[in-house]
């Protein structure tokens, strides 16, 4: 069986869509971990040299923006970010985002849980064949701060986060736990 010209073409056109729609979605997840680990080069990489974002009190380009978000997110014990809905329109070599976030911080001296969620609205473009914010505006939706507690019992905070490369995610070859056996 043989494909048409135009199937193939077809195709190809699908492929390229799918590729560029999970390019992005990893360049806005990828941005959530760097900010969580403290990773400033993922958080760079996240984003165009000429980046503009607005983010809260802040506006102005990419080399102000990462160490501010550094201080911010490092002034907490521990972070969380997460995306939920991601709706992207591409047009060629430009894309345009809107992604849901939420997110969790324990708040310096342990007790309380900041939390919230907004959007990233985001201009996306492929540059050299790499996809990376051009602008991001940050929309909040809602804040709010609750009580921290151990509900879950101690045996759940055995293993720690780390906000640096010695946290378990950058381990590779992930290894099992000492003791167990695949």
């Amino acid at each position: 069986m043989t494909i048409s010209e135009e199937a193939f073409a077809a195709l190809e056109s699908e492929v390229r869509l799918l590729r560029d729609r999970q390019e992005i979605l990893d360049c806005i997840n990828l941005y959530g971990r760097g900010l969580d680990r403290l990773d400033a080069g993922l958080i760079r990489n996240a984003y165009h040299p000429d980046a503009i974002d607005q983010h809260g009190p802040f506006l102005g380009g990419v080399d102000e923006f990462v160490p501010f978000a550094i201080e911010i997110e490092g002034s907490f014990v521990a972070t969380h970010h997460g995306i939920t809905s991601h709706n992207c329109e591409i047009d060629g070599d430009e894309a345009h985002a809107e992604s849901y976030v939420y997110f969790f911080v324990v708040q310096p001296g342990g007790q309380m849980l900041g939390s919230g969620y907004g959007r990233y609205i985001d201009r996306l473009e492929r540059r050299d064949g790499k996809w990376a914010i051009s602008v991001r505006r940050l929309v909040m939706d809602c804040s709010f701060e609750i009580a921290k507690s151990g509900w879950l019992g101690p045996a759940w905070d055995e293993i720690r986060a780390h906000r640096d490369p010695t946290d378990m995610s950058y381990e590779r070859p992930l290894q099992p736990p000492r003791g167990a056996s695949l």
